[in-house]
């Protein structure tokens, strides 16, 4: 479990006082909102569900102050378009685990990390070698390609890859494993060992069984943090929300981490606050109270900015 930095329980989800009047807030003294990064899946949504009005309502409210909302998520490129269909002027996204940069409005890539092959036959080697069971998915910039019975919720939209040759002319940025079990901490820490400093490896869900593997020191963490010195944003002033293990570099990372109240314990530890939990819109809830405490989107506070 990761060690945690002095955080404030804000879930409101017990009994009393702060349970009746919603969540309490706790920033950091003096805290200066300069942007807002939150993971999709389990924490802005539940099981594939539309983002909720209220929830869109504080993205909308973050983005006409002229504070940047950006998602970080480990989903793939081709599982952005519902996002786009109810946020179409979202702007930039960070997803598969900050290996891309994806611009919503033009539907493009703005800015890949990839994994080299001689790097992808290395990892593929060693993993193999140890665990002959292994079966992998690749995802690229136009598309997944998959093993022979690697298990995945779409096999439609795959490619099968017979031969790891097939992708030495595809952008693969990131790389999935495994080994028909369910338990993806397992598999996380069975793994370890072997991809030693070959890449970086994580998971987002923990009952998929599949680790996901990206290019050395690629990060939401690291991607974020180019994003904003490239937006001139101060890790200081970023407010970030999470719920899984490959949110926690991201948590730390900024000014004012926060998980979610269905979060994994280690990410909660790892965090400076717990929220409510997603199916109570807990980001929702804590964004719009953090924006009314610093004024941010409200009457006062666009009076205050117009002088």
């Amino acid at each position: 479990m990761t060690a945690g930095r002095p955080r404030a329980d804000v879930t409101g989800a017990g009994t009393g006082r702060a349970a009746a009047a919603g969540p309490v807030i706790s920033v950091p003294p003096g805290f200066d909102l300069g942007l807002v990064a939150s993971d999709i899946d389990g924490t802005l949504l539940l099981d594939w569900q539309p983002i909720s009005h209220t929830t869109i309502d504080a993205i909308h409210r973050c983005r006409t102050s002229d504070i940047p909302f950006v998602l970080v998520t480990g989903r793939p490129i081709r599982w952005l378009a519902p996002i786009a269909e109810q946020i179409p002027d979202l702007g930039l996204v960070v997803c598969l685990n900050g290996a891309v940069i994806y611009d919503i409005a033009t539907s493009s890539a703005v800015k890949a990390h990839t994994i080299a092959h001689s790097d992808i036959e290395e990892i593929v080697s060693a993993i193999s070698s140890s665990q002959p069971e292994a079966r992998f998915a690749f995802e690229t910039l136009s598309g997944l390609l998959i093993d022979p019975g690697f298990p995945t919720r779409l096999p439609q939209d795959a490619d099968i890859v017979e031969d790891l040759s097939q992708l030495r002319e595809r952008d693969v940025v990131k790389i999935l494993v495994s080994i028909g079990t369910d338990d993806s901490q397992a598999l996380h820490d069975l793994l370890g060992p072997v991809l030693t400093h070959s890449c970086h490896a994580t998971f987002s869900d923990p009952v998929n069984g599949l680790v996901e593997l990206a290019a050395a020191g690629i990060t939401k963490a690291k991607t974020l943090e180019r994003l904003c010195e490239h937006l001139g944003v101060d890790r200081r002033r970023v407010l970030a929300f999470g719920d899984m293990p490959n949110d926690i570099e991201m948590l730390t990372w900024a000014g004012h981490g926060v998980a979610v109240g269905n979060a994994l314990d280690a990410v909660k530890e790892s965090a400076d606050a717990v929220a409510e939990a997603v199916e109570a819109e807990g980001v929702a809830r804590y964004l719009g109270a953090v924006l009314d405490s610093l004024e941010i989107g409200t009457e006062s506070g666009n009076a205050d900015s117009s002088h």
